[in-house]
């Protein structure tokens, strides 16, 4: 699979109005939700997700220090000796233990029946002198490699080992991106960021033959800081039947759900289905749980217990979209603009932007001209399918309000009470959010029906607290603009 960087796009967004108050608890209507008996799986065995290892694999134990001679008290990249040491393990299966320290890694390759224990206290940096214009994976489960895998894990030993990404030569760093493997477990880590560009864990679509994508599989107990708005803890693509659990982020987005892989467009198959997540929070970011499908058909997902604490909403909901590249690689965004909206009509063209990292214009096509673009006669907009999820449901949300530190897309503005503007304040050259009060707890641009790139996902709150009267908590595609301020108004930040 090709890892790609996600343009920066700016959705059209609209809200669904509510009265609040400052200590303001909303239930939705329990008939609505139709998931209680699948939330119940979130309280099953583990093994619904993930399989340990039997007794020959556990007491197969070797030590990374002192059987395969890695130092962990320098700055040298002992990423062959890691990888020998995982390649004479899969032979037979077994545990390698990684001994309290300092490593430098990259390019690890995961192999079927061995299993990391990270002891404690360890703090694991990416190699250093990457290449900064290459993408960087520390561990890779079969994403790039040839062959699927399966029972593989890495977990934290005794408590949370550490993973800092700070200070390396290249920002194009991925901590594990999980491709064709089944029956993985990534669990008990930190994560010390500095907004690098891709989510810290990807669940892939490696684009070889069949559905080679995760299965089976869990996520847990894993704390990220300082993530980029852009990007996050956890990007899913392409998954079957995974399970996240006690994930944390702050700044960017915990759980973005997000199946906008090129690969996935050509090959016409990937997207994430039966997915389960549990305690999911976000402190001073974007969102704790984004949906997004671009042009995927993605299945059923039940999310139990989210928190954000002075985030822009709890729960980002987007509609799926069309969206054509430009061909003949025109001069502007307005001469690509023009001539879709050309083809399509005035107002068709939701957005232009960058893709193939700045080489080729895009253009995603508006929603409510979703269903012309797909039957038009002309080739250049049709036979694109805008994707969606199955009816999936977010509750136990609980939301708290702060009047700064969350990050705010360009076009969630408009959703501020013009009150409030005195607290925004703009991004300098290196970003691209916004920073300011919390907005809400959701934002959904869906139509909530059948149509093409529209589907439901029920959202209930168990508490929300501390918004001033003024404010609408929950969004919609179809609700008016609260104010209309220019962005001329808002200060630089310090």
């Amino acid at each position: 699979m090709k890892v790609h960087l996600k343009s920066i796009y700016l959705a059209s967004i609209a809200l669904f109005a509510m009265g609040c108050s400052k200590n303001y608890e909303e239930t939705q209507n329990p008939n609505e939700a139709e998931i209680s008996e699948d939330l119940s799986d979130l309280k099953v065995s583990a093994s619904r997700f993930y399989t340990s290892p039997n007794a020959a694999v556990r007491n197969n134990k070797k030590n990374l220090v002192t059987d395969f001679g890695a130092n962990n008290s320098d700055s040298n990249d002992d990423s062959d000796k890691l990888n020998n040491a995982i390649k004479n393990l899969s032979n037979n299966g077994g545990v390698l233990t990684i001994p309290k320290g300092t490593y430098y890694f990259n390019k690890i390759r995961m192999r079927s029946n061995v299993h990391l224990e990270i002891e404690k206290g360890t703090v694991i940096y990416p190699t250093r002198g990457l290449v900064a214009a290459q993408n960087h994976r520390i561990f890779d489960f079969a994403s790039k490699t040839e062959n699927e895998i399966e029972n593989a894990s890495i977990s934290g030993k005794g408590g949370k080992f550490i993973v800092d990404l700070r200070g390396n030569s290249s920002n194009n760093l991925i901590v594990a991106d999980v491709g064709n493997v089944e029956n993985f477990k990534i669990s008990n880590f930190d994560i010390k960021d500095e907004k690098t560009v891709f989510a810290s864990i990807l669940i892939s679509f490696t684009g070889k033959p069949g559905d080679s994508w995760p299965h089976k599989g869990i996520i847990q107990n894993v704390n990220q800081t300082n993530a980029h708005t852009g990007y996050g803890l956890i990007q899913a693509y392409a998954a079957d039947n995974i399970l996240f659990k006690n994930l944390k982020c702050k700044g960017g987005v915990t759980l973005r759900l997000e199946t906008d892989n090129s690969a996935m467009k050509a090959a016409n198959r990937g997207g994430v289905r039966d997915i389960f997540a549990t305690k999911i929070s976000n402190t001073n970011g974007l969102t704790p749980v984004m949906f997004s499908p671009h042009f995927m058909e993605n299945g059923k997902v039940n999310i139990d217990d989210v928190t954000a604490i002075g985030c822009a909403y709890a729960v980002r909901v987007e509609h799926g979209f069309i969206e054509i590249f430009d061909k003949q690689n025109r001069a502007s965004a307005d001469a690509f603009k023009n001539y879709i909206e050309g083809i399509l009509g005035a107002g068709s063209v939701e957005i232009v932007y960058r893709r193939n990292n700045g080489r080729t214009w895009a253009v995603r096509i508006a929603n409510d001209f979703s269903e012309r673009a797909y039957n038009h006669s002309n080739p250049a907009v049709n036979g694109i399918k805008p994707g969606s999820f199955k009816n999936s449901t977010v509750k136990n949300v609980k939301v708290t309000y702060k009047n700064t530190g969350a990050k705010l897309k360009h076009l969630f503005l408009p959703y501020q009470p013009c009150s409030e503007w005195s607290k925004l304040c703009k991004p300098g050259p290196t970003g691209f959010e916004y920073n300011g009060p919390s907005l809400g707890v959701s934002i959904d641009n869906t139509k909530r029906d059948n149509s093409l790139g529209n589907y439901n996902v029920q959202v209930i709150t168990s508490k929300v607290q501390g918004f001033p009267n003024n404010y609408i908590l929950n969004v919609k595609h179809n609700t008016a603009k609260v104010c209309n301020n220019g962005i001329g108004t808002i200060a630089s930040c310090n």
